[in-house]
């Protein structure tokens, strides 16, 4: 009689004990299972931002460099301003020369003509010409012939100082016109020169602005990418501490379970159940991985990836081998070996990816059509 009860108690203690593991393994596995949702989630949000990131700096570098076009541009304009107005400024001040002797001329014209003139008004009204006295008054033909041919060389200077100083003034009339038009070739060329030079501060300030604008751009979504990397580690670091915990209950309750026929109701842990099994061999042929064994729409987006090549790496982010997958869906789905060369490994782990966020490869590859990464 006793033996039954205790034969009872054990059968017992064991279902309790069976269940009591049963119990406290499902919460932690749910727990578990949502932090690999959630960090599956963060990855793909993190593979979205470092997408959209290559983009903004690939696009922020062309802009820097339209940026450096616009210096250049408005720096050579200036130099071509400053010559104009250089240019101006000694037309200016041949114009000013030219008028001043236009003004000179004109004036010792005018004193030679008022001195003729009064010359001439004495001798008709008084005689008191020096020069038609001393003709008057010579008494000797041939005395009166040298002072007559004298006179007419004085008044044929006269007449000839007179054309001299007509030409000279005509020649200073055209002088300061033609000092007057350069002037203002020179003004009309400054002003186009500024105007071009407006025109190109404007360009230069709107791509300086834009350049700005993606700048900032560019520092929002790098914190947002580190952000999210941060977050992935830490879930990745509790999923490790959720397992091994699980897996040091698992063995500690199986040690202290009861012996006798509960003992068989104990089962593997569900990590141990739950692992894949190694992935298939991939050659590698000439440095390219073979992708014969794939469908068409894996091998499409691995050729435009990464050619096939598993050592490929995206100079500007953590992409790397032939779904050039990012540093953090490596870890995700290669563990500590996410640095691996291997086709297999390779492959296995962006099937699990593509499987994850898009569920088929047709669906990634439509994807990648439509925004040209995936």
């Amino acid at each position: 009689m006793s033996l039954r009860v205790s034969l009872r108690a054990r059968l017992l203690l064991g279902v309790l004990a069976t269940l009591a593991v049963a119990a406290s393994l499902v919460p932690q596995g749910a727990a578990a299972d949502g932090r690999r949702g959630d960090l599956s989630r963060t990855q793909g949000q993190l593979g979205d931002v470092e997408a959209v990131l290559r983009d903004a700096r690939a696009d922020a570098s062309a802009l820097a460099t339209a940026v450096a076009q616009a210096d250049d541009a408005v720096r050579l304009a200036d130099g071509r301003l400053e010559q104009a107005r250089l240019r101006e400024a000694s037309a200016r001040v041949r114009r000013v020369q030219a008028a001043a002797a236009l003004a000179a001329v004109k004036a010792e014209v005018k004193r030679t003509e008022e001195r003729l003139v009064e010359q001439a008004r004495d001798a008709y009204m008084t005689g008191g010409m020096s020069e038609l006295a001393a003709l008057i008054g010579s008494q000797d033909l041939s005395v009166l012939a040298d002072r007559a041919i004298t006179l007419n060389y004085v008044a044929a200077r006269g007449s000839e100082d007179l054309r001299e100083l007509d030409m000279a003034r005509r020649h200073a009339a055209l002088l300061n016109a033609q000092m007057v038009q350069v002037e203002q070739e020179r003004q009309d060329a400054t002003a186009a020169v500024t105007r071009e030079v407006a025109d190109l501060r404007k360009v230069q300030s709107v791509r300086r602005r834009a350049k700005q604008a993606l700048d900032a751009k560019v520092a929002r979504l790098a914190g947002q990418a580190e952000s999210l990397r941060a977050r992935s580690a830490e879930l990745r670091r509790l999923i490790r501490e959720e397992e091994a915990a699980r897996a040091r209950e698992a063995a500690t309750r199986r040690a202290s379970a009861p012996p006798g026929p509960a003992a068989p109701a104990a089962s593997p842990p569900p990590a141990a159940a739950a692992s894949s099994p190694p992935p298939a061999p991939v050659p590698l042929r000439g440095g390219r991985c073979d992708l014969s064994g794939t469908s068409a729409a894996e091998r499409w987006i691995i050729m435009h990836e990464s050619g096939g090549d598993p050592t490929a790496q995206n100079p500007a982010s953590t992409a790397f081998g032939l779904g050039q997958l990012l540093l953090g869906n490596r870890i995700l789905y290669l563990g500590q070996d996410y640095a691996t060369t291997n086709c297999g490994k390779q492959l296995t782990a962006f099937r699990a990816y593509v499987r994850d966020r898009y569920r088929t490869a047709e669906a990634a590859q439509a994807f990648w059509q439509r925004h040209g990464w995936y």
